[in-house]
């Protein structure tokens, strides 16, 4: 199997229209430091390239950061635990209460697959996600996303509007398109999908080639 990064596992979502941050690939601090003024503060700094699929578990996410101060803190201190690493992701900080995953998969008994669920850091810890085969029409995604046991979540939510189901349908339809257009593709993860006022927007992604 073969992982893109996650700065090119978007910019492939990105072609069949999953809307994602803001982001920009550094080699030095010189470059984050750029990247981070053209985005604009808060940003988050992640470690990029091959082997970095499991990031937060090599120390390689920093949140919070607001000013260059934090920004040249964090990356001294990525660049110093993460020593084999050259690349370096510059991120727009999404801000959201709501978190979904959505992913794509071939299944080998049933073939190509798609997931929506409840994401982010309950994704693992809560069982909450359905499934439908490929292809499937608009409206089974639609029925599918309400088929959550916490559905509740895309009405509004602590001061937060309710969701927009037309853009969630239509990111959950380009995950299905990008998984189809390419037969070596056997798996795409977006999670999370962070709800950022009503709108979907893809903040980690991975895809994975055979």
């Amino acid at each position: 199997m073969n992982s893109l990064t996650e700065f090119e596992s978007k910019r492939l979502l990105s072609e069949f229209g999953v809307i994602s941050c803001k982001e920009f690939t550094a080699k030095s601090y010189e470059e984050a430091a750029a990247a981070a003024l053209e985005i604009g503060y808060p940003i988050v700094l992640k470690i990029s390239g091959d082997g970095t699929e499991h990031k937060s578990e090599l120390g390689g996410v920093k949140l919070g950061i607001n000013n260059q101060t934090d920004l040249s803190v964090a990356f001294n201190e990525m660049r110093a635990s993460n020593s084999n690493v050259s690349e370096f992701l510059i991120c727009e900080h999404i801000s959201g209460k709501r978190e979904f995953i959505a992913g794509y998969h071939i299944d080998k008994d049933f073939g190509a697959t798609i997931m929506f669920g409840l994401g982010g850091i309950f994704a693992e810890a809560v069982s909450d996600a359905s499934f439908r085969l490929l292809p499937c029409s608009r409206e089974e995604l639609m029925r599918m996303v309400f088929e959550l046991k916490s559905n509740a979540l895309l009405n509004q939510f602590r001061g937060e509007p309710d969701v927009d189901l037309e853009a969630l349908a239509d990111m959950l339809e380009a995950i299905a398109k990008c998984g189809l257009a390419d037969p070596v593709i056997q798996a795409i993860d977006v999670n999370p999908i962070v709800i950022n006022g009503n709108l979907p927007i893809a903040v980690d992604a991975l895809v994975i080639k055979s």
